[in-house]
């Protein structure tokens, strides 16, 4: 076994990163399919998927998944160019702030939901440790 080049890191680091985003972008779909039944009756996966894609009291999350898409973006190019995830991590450390005072926007949304959601808050505090592993811009 070889030791890891420090060309290795940020690939690493993208792909915790990425994981991370994932289970926290999977937690706060599930907490709002949840929501969204409670007032509008059971909905099969594809009928919830168009709530996601096309609802405007979902919008909010857009953020998160833009976000995955440019890691799984660089990602896939197998780009050696830190620009994308330093770009990720700084958008990300924005959105993770734990801003209450905003209203509307994805930061109210997640504040909510991270208030009451243990597995929320234990998700935010791993993605705030790997994001220690990316450069502040």
């Amino acid at each position: 076994m070889t030791d890891s080049s420090s060309a290795d890191v940020p690939i690493k680091s993208c792909r915790e990163l990425r994981l991370a985003l994932l289970d926290m972008h999977r937690t706060l779909l599930q907490l709002e399919r949840g929501r969204y039944e409670r007032l509008h009756g059971p909905q099969s996966a594809g009928e919830f998927l168009q709530v996601v894609a096309f609802a405007d009291d979902l919008r909010w999350l857009e953020p998160l998944s833009r976000l995955i898409v440019m890691l799984d973006e660089a990602l896939d190019l197998h780009a050696d160019a830190t620009l994308t995830p330093l770009a990720v991590a700084t958008r990300l450390r924005e959105l993770l702030q734990l801003n209450r005072s905003e209203d509307g926007s994805f930061s109210a949304q997640y504040t909510a939901y991270f208030d009451t959601v243990p597995d929320l808050v234990h998700q935010h505090t791993r993605t705030l440790a790997i994001l220690k592993q990316f450069p502040v811009a």
